[in-house]
């Protein structure tokens, strides 16, 4: 599975990225279930330009 990190934003919103693409990824470009292996807080951050 793809590992993720879950980040927090001061406007409440969640995002995921990608940590590290698995290898099945790889080999055929779809992705699999999330797998959050950590969380981050940004909460001095928006998740976009208001």
């Amino acid at each position: 599975m793809c590992e993720y990190t879950q980040v927090h934003y001061k406007c409440s919103h969640l995002r995921y990225t990608v940590r590290a693409w698995c290898t099945k990824y790889y080999e055929t470009h779809k992705r699999c279930p999330a797998k959050v292996v950590a969380i981050e807080y940004r909460l001095d951050e928006n998740c976009g330009s208001l």
